[in-house]
């Protein structure tokens, strides 16, 4: 009979074992539970500012692509004028030509030209006209 009653005490030392273990188990998860807590609580204001800085960071990431724009944009504008520069230059020397030409035939001119006097007499009338005239406008 002794054979039969020793391995039921290995099951029950084996089942007592496992039960240890689990409730061993069970309070390291409560403990491991309490701390990953605490350190949540302690990490709440860095999250709360790592999410200030996301944000930040995506407004600064939105400018910038408005900055970029606006920039791109300048530089277009400014290529456009620049082309127009050239054009401009080109006839501002024409017209730099254009002046030489007139003030070399000026210089050629005399300085001054005579002008004959003309004489104008006109007549006046010596009394005006008696004009008789009837009107209603004032209502008599």
């Amino acid at each position: 009979m002794a054979d039969k009653r020793r391995p039921l005490h290995l099951a029950v030392a084996v089942g007592v074992s496992a039960s240890l273990y689990a409730v061993s188990l069970a309070a390291v998860t409560g403990l491991q539970s309490a701390q990953n807590a605490q350190i949540d609580a302690d990490h709440a204001p860095v999250a709360d500012v790592i999410d200030r800085l996301d944000t930040a960071n995506n407004d600064l990431e939105t400018r910038l692509g408005a900055a970029g724009a606006a920039f791109d944009a300048s530089a277009s504008a400014f290529t456009a004028v620049a082309d127009r520069v050239v054009e401009y230059e080109a006839r501002l020397k024409k017209l730099a030509g254009t002046v030489a030409t007139i003030h070399g035939s000026s210089v050629s001119l005399p300085s001054s030209i005579a002008i004959p006097r003309v004489s104008v007499s006109a007549s006046r009338p010596a009394s005006k006209p008696t004009v008789h005239v009837t009107t209603t406008a004032s209502g008599h």
